[in-house]
């Protein structure tokens, strides 16, 4: 807790006394000016102004407790929220890393999902014969990754950055590439049948004569 945030823990409790002793003042100064003055009916008549007094005082600084900790409730729910997107990816990059070099899922289309959806780079991930069909890449950072002989068939790589990765053998027929850029990528033998390539950046896209399927 820094200097600022004590001092306002503070500034509530001091006007809370001072509110507290002005009434009592005026209690007594009223008990002073009335004929009952001095007798247990006055006396017992300040008490109970007092007792307002401080109940009223306790709920303004409870009150005032509620206000000035939001602000530290937020620094720690956002603290939290990062760990948690911290250990997430962490967990991520271990099943991608894991099932580095096997064939099928191993749980990568999931964990490629979530580290896109958390903004992370993918730059030179290897995805080598990987079974990512329908996968969500949209977006993604997957410069010079490399994906030779992978399945990518109904994947979604809308813009998607694929500039300089290994696309070769790979399946991405009737994938989405929209708006993605495949500048400098290797295509050879890759199958593209069916493949949106709209609005997609192809400059300097590599063994383009090779494609094995570019129909429809």
């Amino acid at each position: 807790m820094d200097r600022r945030t004590g001092r306002r823990r503070l500034i509530v409790p001091a006007l809370a006394l001072l509110l507290l002793l002005v009434l009592t003042r005026t209690s007594l100064a009223q008990l002073d000016a009335t004929p009952a003055a001095g007798t247990w009916a006055g006396w017992l008549s300040v008490l109970a102004d007092g007792i307002k007094v401080f109940e009223a005082a306790a709920v303004l600084f409870g009150v005032s407790q509620i206000w000035l900790g939001r602000g530290e409730r937020r620094e720690a729910e956002a603290r939290a929220a990062g760990l948690a997107r911290k250990a997430a990816n962490f967990q991520a990059w271990q099943v991608i890393n894991s099932a580095q070099g096997k064939g099928g899922s191993g749980g990568r289309v999931d964990a490629l999902a979530d580290l896109i959806a958390n903004d992370v780079s993918l730059a030179g991930v290897k995805l080598d014969g990987a079974w990512l069909e329908k996968a969500r890449l949209d977006g993604g950072h997957l410069r010079e990754a490399s994906f030779e002989s992978a399945n990518l068939s109904g994947a979604s790589l809308r813009g998607a950055d694929l500039q300089d990765a290994n696309l070769t053998r790979v399946t991405l027929v009737a994938a989405d590439l929209r708006g993605a850029s495949l500048r400098g990528a290797l295509l050879r033998e890759a199958l593209l049948s069916t493949a949106d390539l709209r609005d997609a950046d192809l400059h300097g896209v590599q063994g383009w004569e090779s494609i094995t399927s570019l129909t429809y």
